[in-house]
């Protein structure tokens, strides 16, 4: 898949989502930071509110998934979409992961995504939190990388 027919992937679906409150993440995130040159899919986080809603508005356009069963993931709200010419669309809410026997539970902050090129993005340091706790480490050191030399000023 070529840059321009994500990006206007993204959009689309930016746009469709718009009255909620989300922000795409995951490896699409890492696609627009240059840190990922091929998205597997598109993830996207959501308030517990809206999830029923915008699980509604994708079913309209896209292919609803069984829910695949694991072990440590506990989020409260999860659906797999698909379309064909399409990355899968993984849509999550009240994210939590089953660790040591202990739950821990992600809180998703709306105010903090923002919208650039038309696309609403989650901030990186959201995402380096939400892959320490699915246990990415490949991962959360691209992303602590780039958040460090976002901090020494050599990204711009």
């Amino acid at each position: 898949m070529n840059n321009e027919m994500l990006l206007a992937q993204l959009q689309q679906l930016s746009e469709l989502l718009r009255p909620f409150q989300f922000g795409i993440g995951g490896s699409c995130l890492l696609w627009q930071l240059g840190l990922e040159t091929s998205p597997n899919d598109i993830d996207i986080v959501c308030s517990e509110d809206d999830f029923a809603a915008m699980c509604n508005e994708l079913a309209a356009e896209y292919q609803l998934h069984d829910r695949p069963a694991h072990s440590e993931y506990a989020t409260r709200h999860f659906a797999r979409f698909s379309r064909a010419g399409w990355p899968d669309i993984e849509l999550m809410a009240g994210i939590a992961v089953k660790t040591g026997g202990k739950m821990n539970r992600w809180h998703f902050n709306p105010q903090r995504c923002h919208w650039q090129n038309s696309v609403c993005w989650m901030p990186p340091a959201d995402w380096l939190q939400l892959y320490q706790l699915f246990n990415r480490p490949e991962r959360v050191a691209q992303l602590r990388h780039y958040l460090v030399q976002l901090r020494l000023g050599s990204i711009t």
